[in-house]
């Protein structure tokens, strides 16, 4: 449990991703969530995370303003919603994401909820498997720094499960999608991958840790083990509704008939709901890696 907090907190995106995972209540106060949900066919499942993504998103906004930070916040938000809508099957593997049913629903909740309209949504034009695979690859360009400190340390103290299990993880990806890019470089991930040096792909960082093979198991990274609140479709299925009925889009296909396609009156308040999500939590670099780097420095003076 411990080796998987330090590894949490010492990758930067899963930091952040661990706090966008928090569960908010649903108290009926947000109109948008409630208005939205009450048009679709299975409303409870898709109520739920309405309101956990607008309390990230006006959390977002709000912290960009306060810290005059740059936007990686929302790049890190906008990478969590579409691995959150593939992990709870809000999306359809088929299809385009940018053209799913649910993201016409996306997109009115996040325009009600970025208030000061300093984080945008943005629409990815790929499927879900390139999605995933240009995610990994981002969070291991934000991760390269954590993982060379960590190397300094002393082996017992380094948490190799996790660090070689998850450079092995980027690995298979990065072998993925290298020759895709070399042969023609028009995939979203092959952005991604330009921003790798050479000297940092995931087989050197592999080779300078000396993972061993029992080292590089993916069980050791699984998101119940690392995350708090991990992402899991069961905590989304709604009760109203068999398993089999809610795989893969059947969710988002139907309004319900009759139902009312007018707004309601109101709208929730433009102050941001402080839920969950500390303003000093979103911006934070994990304490535990400044320690680690303060007593780097000082061991090499």
């Amino acid at each position: 449990m411990k080796n998987n907090e330090e590894f949490r907190y010492a990758l930067k995106s899963y930091a952040k991703y661990e706090l966008f995972n928090n569960p908010v209540e649903v108290d009926g106060k947000n109109l948008k969530c409630e208005e939205l949900s009450s048009k679709l066919r299975m409303n409870k499942s898709f109520k739920k995370f309405c309101y956990m993504l607008s309390k990230n998103i006006k959390n977002v906004c709000e912290i960009i303003v306060l810290t005059e930070s740059t936007k990686e916040n929302c790049e890190f938000l906008n990478y969590w919603l579409y691995d959150a809508l593939i992990k709870i099957n809000f999306l359809n593997d088929e299809k385009i994401i940018s053209e799913s049913s649910i993201m016409d629903k996306i997109s009115e909740l996040w325009d009600e909820s970025n208030y000061n309209k300093k984080c945008d949504l943005t629409e990815y034009n790929t499927n879900t498997t390139d999605f995933m695979h240009t995610k990994v690859l981002y969070d291991y360009s934000k991760h390269i720094l954590a993982i060379e400190l960590n190397k300094n340390f002393h082996p017992d103290e380094q948490c190799r499960n996790q660090y070689c299990s998850y450079m092995k993880k980027v690995e298979k990806v990065y072998d993925i999608v290298k020759p895709v890019c070399d042969a023609k470089d028009d995939k979203l991930y092959c952005d991604i991958l330009r921003t790798i040096p050479e000297n940092k792909i995931p087989s050197i960082l592999i080779k300078s840790y000396g993972c061993t093979i029992d080292e590089m198991n993916e069980d050791h990274i699984k998101d119940d083990k690392i995350f708090t609140n991990p992402l899991l479709a069961s905590a989304f299925e709604d009760p109203d509704y068999t398993s089999d009925e809610q795989q893969y889009g059947d969710t988002f296909h139907q309004p319900i008939i009759g139902e009312s396609q007018n707004s309601p009156e109101g709208s929730p308040s433009n102050s941001p709901v402080k839920v969950g999500l500390s303003l000093t939590g979103i911006s934070f670099f994990p304490l535990l890696l400044i320690y680690k780097v303060t007593l780097i420095t000082y061991l090499h003076k």
